[in-house]
């Protein structure tokens, strides 16, 4: 299934690229959430006009980026209850550092936050990387301690 990229997605291509990508991708995900759309003919014109139009709002989502990456913490700490051995009752997720964020006053999407080992389910120091635009990302230092009750 072809489509044409309206911005930059990394491991798959460029602003206005033509790409090859498997269906269930192009209309579950790229379609409907604006960063592609389907390669016709018209559409190929459409996108060639709109080129500059479309690097001028990939140029501004990186500033956005960028301000957003100079507010970020090098590290959270999140209290939890845990067992004697350190396992957590339950597990740190991505909506977790969201809502720690977010009372730091940063507000950050969920899926702007990658956690490629999973939930975090014991106490301890682990990271997580931040992935605000494709050409900005930052590795988040996040400390799981014992909830004092």
């Amino acid at each position: 299934m072809d489509v044409i990229l309206l911005e930059k997605i990394s491991n798959l291509g460029e602003l206005g690229d033509l790409v090859s990508v498997k269906p269930g991708y192009a209309r579950n995900f790229l379609v409907p959430q604006g960063k592609a759309v389907w390669a016709t003919a018209e559409a190929k014109t459409r996108v060639d006009e709109r080129r500059r139009e479309l690097a001028a709002l990939d140029a501004e989502r990186l500033e956005v980026a960028q301000a957003k990456l100079h507010l970020l913490p090098a590290e959270l700490t999140l209290q939890r209850k845990a067992g004697e051995e350190g396992r957590l009752f339950g597990s740190v997720a991505t909506l977790d550092v969201v809502d720690s964020l977010a009372q730091l006053g940063i507000t950050i999407q969920r899926s702007e936050v990658s956690m490629p080992h999973g939930p975090i389910k014991d106490i301890g120091e682990h990271t997580v990387e931040v992935i605000l635009h494709p050409e900005v990302r930052k590795t988040l230092g996040v400390t799981v301690e014992l909830e004092q009750e």
